[in-house]
């Protein structure tokens, strides 16, 4: 439940502060209850023993007017030596949802809202992985191009798709090598290497944009000291 210290409209729930900190939760939900229940039917209590939340309580009522005759009449008042301060609530609490049919559409929103914040958190992980990725997968060093050797390889000008032709591998590369090399990149699907011609293998992922990461990432990657790999999109 949140609050703010003005322009909330009247409502059922009160946010009390300035509370007495040295007592129980139970025994302060006791009192609370023993002084505000004369105003009206009290909903639920809400106290927190937490750093946070100390010194503080929410109290819900059935109705408005009770709330309001509340607030009017104890704020300021003076509880174990502390004078209260008392406000409407800015949000509804959970028991006057209940109440007037609400509560399963606030329950809805509040696992939306939840969804979203970790939905966030997991995209902002992947991209810190992404970034240690590319940081483990990138050339230490780089060989001096020399003519006709391997080493002048260079990427096919073919268009993006999803499927990434590689070539330039050392004879003794399988798919197994490949698979644990390019799966660490989302969106990999499978490896398919070529039999009758060594040294070169198309590698699967779900579109386009997940392939051309990878090959970004990967570019003239050794398997071997020797043998820098060479990445391109698949002719099609």
């Amino acid at each position: 439940m949140e609050t703010e210290s003005a322009d909330i409209p009247p409502n059922q729930t009160l946010y009390v502060n300035n509370l007495y900190e040295k007592i129980s939760k139970k025994k302060l939900i006791e009192q609370l209850y023993s002084l505000f229940s004369k105003y009206g039917p009290i909903l639920e209590i809400v106290g927190s023993k937490s750093l946070k939340m100390r010194g503080q309580a929410f109290i819900v009522f059935k109705d408005i007017t009770s709330a309001s005759n509340a607030l009017r009449e104890m704020n300021g008042f003076n509880f174990l030596d502390r004078a209260m301060k008392i406000q409407y609530c800015k949000s509804k609490s959970d028991a006057v949802s209940k109440l007037d049919g609400t509560y399963m559409e606030k329950k809805r929103e509040r696992e939306e809202n939840d969804k979203k914040v970790s939905n966030k958190k997991q995209d902002r992980k992947s991209t810190a992985n992404n970034q240690q990725q590319q940081k483990k997968l990138a050339p230490t060093s780089t060989t001096s191009p020399t003519s006709g050797g391997p080493s002048n390889l260079q990427p096919r000008d073919d268009p993006p798709n999803k499927t990434l032709f590689v070539e330039n591998l050392p004879d003794k590369c399988d798919s197994m090598m490949l698979s644990m090399l390019f799966s660490q990149f989302q969106g990999f699907k499978e490896v398919h290497m070529v039999e009758s011609k060594k040294g070169i293998a198309f590698i699967e992922f779900e579109d386009d944009i997940k392939a051309g990461f990878a090959m970004t990432n990967l570019q003239h990657f050794k398997v071997t000291p020797d043998k820098p790999m060479v990445i391109s999109f698949a002719a099609q």
